[in-house]
């Protein structure tokens, strides 16, 4: 990569371009396949591994939402492995490796995949579950319709209570008849880099959720956030089988909100 794109996605001045950001995630996990002669260069080496296994952690989280290619069953694996290794990580590093929020708001988005799935197994086995649609992709399609309306700067309460409920009937007659709804220039997004918004339409992975064993996915994933801790930080580092990922702050988060209550009140 030239140095002066390297520049221009570690250096951007835009912090809310998200194709941006993900072609920086995907370019760095470009570097976990380079084969490069290390003995001679151990500083650079020590930095090397430590950009590859975060490029690694950040993959198994990435790639479910924007790799198009893969199915509900890897897609849960990944998500899996994502887990596992970010609450070995926080438990070992505590706020040094991520924040308490974000780890929370990964921990939740996780839970919500996993159990939705679940869900679905039970109560419609034959359809189809798109991850993408837990972000905030629909909710942003609704704010473009409202956006988009007419040509108003600014606009008071009333009105935005009036554009939102149009622009919330727009999307269900899109939702009802998707033909109408021109989307993305974009279909083949296998192999895409920078992807954002995803279509569901372009996903080309099977994601009927009766083909997926969510428990025998959900060891897989931990199996291989294992391998990985114990390949780049030795085995005490590997989580046991009965690790639970709720007591990633190492108490639940009920529990932790009383206690946080508690000291607030004195």
């Amino acid at each position: 990569m030239p140095h002066n794109k390297a520049h221009q996605l570690l250096h951007s001045a835009n912090k809310q371009n998200v194709p941006k950001a993900v072609n920086l995630l995907q370019s760095l996990f470009d570097l976990v396949k380079l084969k490069l002669d290390w003995e001679h260069l151990p500083l650079l080496w020590k930095h090397f591994r430590e950009i590859t296994f975060l490029a690694r952690v950040l993959s198994y989280f990435l790639f479910p939402f924007v790799d198009v290619e893969m199915s509900i069953v890897h897609q849960i694996q990944s998500i899996s492995t994502f887990v596992h290794l970010i609450t070995a990580m926080f438990q070992k590093h505590k706020t040094s490796f991520l924040t308490s929020t974000l780890i929370a708001d990964l921990q939740a988005i996780a839970k919500s995949n996993i159990f939705n799935t679940a869900q679905l197994q039970i109560v419609d086995p034959e359809s189809r579950y798109y991850i993408l649609f837990e972000g905030t992709d629909r909710l942003e399609g609704v704010f473009s319709y409202a956006r988009t309306q007419d040509l108003a700067c600014n606009f008071d309460i009333l009105q935005l209570a009036q554009k939102l409920s149009i622009g919330a009937k727009v999307n269900t007659i899109f939702q009802c008849y998707p033909d109408l709804d021109c989307s993305h220039i974009c279909h083949n997004l296998a192999k895409a880099r920078g992807v954002d918004h995803v279509n569901p339409k372009s996903w080309i992975g099977d994601v009927h959720v009766k083909n997926v064993d969510i428990q025998a996915e959900y060891y897989t994933g931990r199996d291989k956030a294992n391998s990985l801790l114990r390949k780049h930080f030795g085995k005490d580092a590997v989580k046991d089988n009965k690790c639970d990922l709720n007591l990633v702050f190492l108490v639940y988060p009920k529990h932790q909100a009383q206690i946080l209550i508690q000291r607030c009140l004195g």
